[in-house]
């Protein structure tokens, strides 16, 4: 398509230039400046809009009930560490596991993949395990609460992170200096969102050829809906991914994702045409674009939360100021497992980022600035975790700060 866009450009230049009779005079112009006043066409992104018998055919609602009990989880009882009775922690189990007023139950959709399934138990330990952290922090089951939340944080001792404890923002970290609630936000973009674009209705096996493609291409609706089942599948991997990925594509401002906010958006847009238009092959190379793209994304962020100049920067002046990048950073980690190569097969494993994770955490953990950094000319053990994810992603490390 750019090259037959291409094609179609300098041919309508040339006829521009030929009906104003300018042909015959450009060698007298050789060597001179030129400023034309005419202006290519611009071409218009394609827009995310599709419609049968005159109305709408997208429908991705659902995407967005999914983030008030999960943020609520995080602003209310996480970052503050306010689990320190019985009532608040039933009550953060309960929006985990039902929802808000039971509309859509966060634990039923994390790692909810055929492809993660295997791990999914585990996954969900792993998250509650945020929960059992910050109930620890927040003094829960001590006779006197507020005396464990109002201990600072220092090097293999638990504690809040700030001036002071009556601070507008202040954090909670356990003695390896890891903060839960940053943990936790990484864990649910990854085992919950990433899974859901790309393992769960991006899944390879939906497009392939069987009982769901068939009802597509007869144009089967589900009651009371106008899309078919496979079209809404689509829809709601772009809705996950507007709703809790692009934004964080369009922040992370580094050449080597230049392209990338645009290029998913469009193969998004392109993906669903040629899904409502049964041209599954430009369906397929979407879908490997989608992977290939988002993907780059999930480990860009990993990499620069681990060591990217701001992490750095604070970490070299005072260790206790970079604790909430790293924990973000050991967060997003986690996020590695549920990304793919453009097939769909994930390119690293729940064990995988469990040891490098164990590896960050050990000893001091995150505290330990000469472990994790390196000394003059040595380089430290996040500088080897970012080497080995650049290369599994096949990515430019030295472009990453």
């Amino acid at each position: 398509m750019k090259k037959y866009l291409k094609c179609m450009r300098g041919t309508f230049l040339a006829l521009v230039l030929s009906s104003l009779g300018l042909t015959s005079c450009l060698n007298r112009w050789e060597g001179e400046t030129v400023e034309s006043a005419y202006k290519l066409p611009e071409y218009p992104d394609p827009e995310y809009k599709f419609s049968r018998n005159g109305r709408s055919s997208v429908d991705y609602y659902e995407c967005t009930l999914l983030d008030e009990p999960l943020q609520t989880i995080y602003s209310t009882f996480l970052r503050e560490a306010r689990i320190s009775s019985e009532g608040s922690r039933n009550t953060v189990y309960t929006y985990f596991r039902e929802g808000l007023y039971g509309l859509a139950s966060p634990r039923s959709v994390v790692a909810s993949s055929a492809l993660h399934e295997p791990d999914r138990a585990e996954v969900i330990h792993d998250i509650e395990g945020c929960f059992v952290a910050i109930e620890a922090l927040s003094g829960l089951g001590s006779e006197a609460p507020n005396v464990t939340r109002n201990q600072r944080a220092t090097k293999g001792v638990a504690g809040y992170i700030g001036a002071h404890i009556g601070d507008d923002f202040i954090s909670f970290a356990i003695k390896e200096g890891l903060i839960p609630a940053e943990y936790y936000r990484e864990l649910v973009r990854g085992a919950i969102y990433l899974d859901l674009i790309l393992n769960v209705h991006l899944a390879r096996s939906l497009y392939a050829p069987g009982e769901l493609l068939t009802r597509h291409e007869h144009t089967y609706l589900p009651d009371g809906h106008n899309y078919t089942e496979l079209e809404h599948h689509w829809d709601l991997a772009f809705g996950y991914y507007t709703h809790f990925w692009q934004p964080l594509v369009s922040s992370i401002n580094l050449p080597l994702l230049g392209k990338s906010r645009i290029q998913l958006y469009n193969a998004f847009a392109l993906g669903r045409w040629a899904l409502t238009n049964y041209r599954y092959d430009i369906l397929q190379e979407q879908l490997q674009l989608i992977r290939i793209e988002l993907s780059k994304v999930v480990a860009v962020r990993a990499l620069q939360l681990l060591q990217g100049n701001i992490t750095m920067a604070n970490y070299r002046e005072e260790p206790e100021n970079a604790l909430f990048f790293l924990s973000q950073g050991v967060g997003a980690l986690y996020s590695l497992q549920f990304a793919c190569d453009k097939e769909g097969r994930p390119l690293f494993t729940y064990s995988e980022v469990k040891a490098m994770q164990e590896r960050l955490l050990s000893g001091d953990g995150l505290w330990d600035r000469e472990r994790l950094v390196g000394s003059e000319g040595t380089p430290g053990l996040l500088h080897t975790i970012a080497k080995e994810v650049a290369e599994r992603f096949e990515l430019p490390l030295q472009e990453i700060k």
